[in-house]
Order: structure tokens, then C-alpha cells, then sequence
């Protein structure tokens, strides 16, 4: 009878989800650590390849961080309350705008940086329900004294993503969220998608240049 009874709990209860399987971000601090430390070297690894020209480092760059990061997430938390108002027709275009802009966003930050080599030096687990991991790190630079950058990771389907980065006291999500924000009130919800199509030209333009 035991044996019957443990039988049908397996055929009729429903499998645990993902989060209770201890499948998220902050049940896999190693696997966060290691997925970080591996973007790393691979980031690295395509900025001192002296055999790519300058549009071909940033094609690499980009690949890697369209791989790497959950667009979808990370352009809808920059937009905020905003998305919910939008059309759907707005919502197309403004997503299809922000697959060029958040990478250009990490290309210009980790431009602006400096960064040279990346250290971990810890994880943090993030506020909310979703299992979130910030992967703390110190970035040494090709000037000036090491900076911290924590970078929030994701697990989902067994695949680590970037859904935020804070360094140095800015957190790439919510500046971005106040700038977006402050645009849609100037000049509409078109506009801030014209302009965010200008500044992902602007910076590939200036990162390829600075990449050569």
C-alpha cells in the first residue's frame, strides 16, 4: 500500500518549478562567479585580438553580450512604468531599439572604465522573488586605482544572463530608467525611440573608433 500511495504522488503531483529545484542565480553562486569570470576573459580576449579590425571587435563584443545579457528584462525595467502605457506598436519599436543601445551601453561603460582585468571578490543576494545574484567584482584599469562593479545575474533554464550592472555607485538600470523617463516628457514616447537610435550609432561609432 505504501508502494501504491508513493506511486501516484509521483504520477499526479506536478514537478517543482525551477526556483524550488534550486535552479536560480543564488542557489548557484559558483556557476554566477564562473559565468562572470568566463565573460570576462572572453571580452578580453576579442579587445587584445590584434587580428580584427575595429568593426569586427565590436561585432565580437557585441555577440557576446547579446549571449550574455537579458535584453528583454533589462529594456523593460529602463522603461518602467512607461511600458505598461505604450502601444503595441511602440513597444516594437522601442524593444527593437534597445537590443543596439544596452549593448553600446556596456561597450561605453566598460570603455569608460578602463577595464583591463576583472577580479571576484564575492556574491550578494539580490532583493526581490527571482533568485537573483549580484557577483561582486573589482575591475582593474589601464589608469587609476581598481573600481567595484557588481554585476546582477539570472538563472533561467539552466542559462546565466546580466540583468543589471552597478559600478561605482551608478546602476545602469535605473539611471537609464530616469533618463528614459525624462525624454518621454520631453518629446514622447517616439521620440525617446528616435533618440535611443542615434545613440547607439553615436557610441558604436565612438567605441569602434576607440577600439582601433
Amino acid at each position: 500500500m505504501k508502494r501504491l500511495f508513493a506511486l501516484m504522488i509521483l504520477l499526479f503531483v506536478p514537478a517543482l518549478p525551477a526556483a524550488a529545484q534550486g535552479q536560480t542565480a543564488v542557489d548557484d553562486p559558483r556557476g554566477a562567479i564562473e559565468f562572470i569570470q568566463n565573460l570576462s576573459k572572453d571580452v578580453i580576449a576579442v579587445w587584445s585580438d590584434s587580428k580584427m579590425n575595429s568593426k569586427e571587435r565590436y561585432e565580437a563584443f557585441r555577440k557576446l553580450f547579446e549571449n550574455a545579457t537579458d535584453i528583454d528584462l533589462l529594456a523593460k525595467g529602463m522603461l518602467g512604468r512607461h511600458y505598461r502605457t505604450a502601444t503595441p506598436a511602440q513597444r516594437a519599436a522601442y524593444m527593437a531599439a534597445m537590443t543596439d543601445y544596452i549593448v553600446s551601453e556596456f561597450d561605453k561603460r566598460m570603455t569608460q572604465i578602463g577595464f583591463r582585468s576583472l577580479e571576484v571578490t564575492g556574491t550578494k543576494p539580490a532583493s526581490g522573488r527571482h533568485g537573483h545574484l549580484f557577483v561582486r567584482t573589482q575591475v582593474a584599469r589601464d589608469q587609476g586605482e581598481p573600481i567595484l562593479a557588481d554585476w546582477r545575474v539570472r538563472k533561467k533554464d539552466g542559462k546565466f544572463q546580466i540583468v543589471n550592472l552597478e559600478f561605482e555607485g551608478i546602476n545602469l538600470l535605473i539611471t537609464n530608467r530616469d533618463v528614459f523617463s525624462a525624454k518621454i516628457k520631453d518629446v514622447g514616447f517616439d521620440g525617446l525611440v528616435a533618440w535611443l537610435k542615434t545613440q547607439s550609432t553615436m557610441t558604436t561609432g565612438a567605441n569602434v573608433a576607440h577600439a582601433s
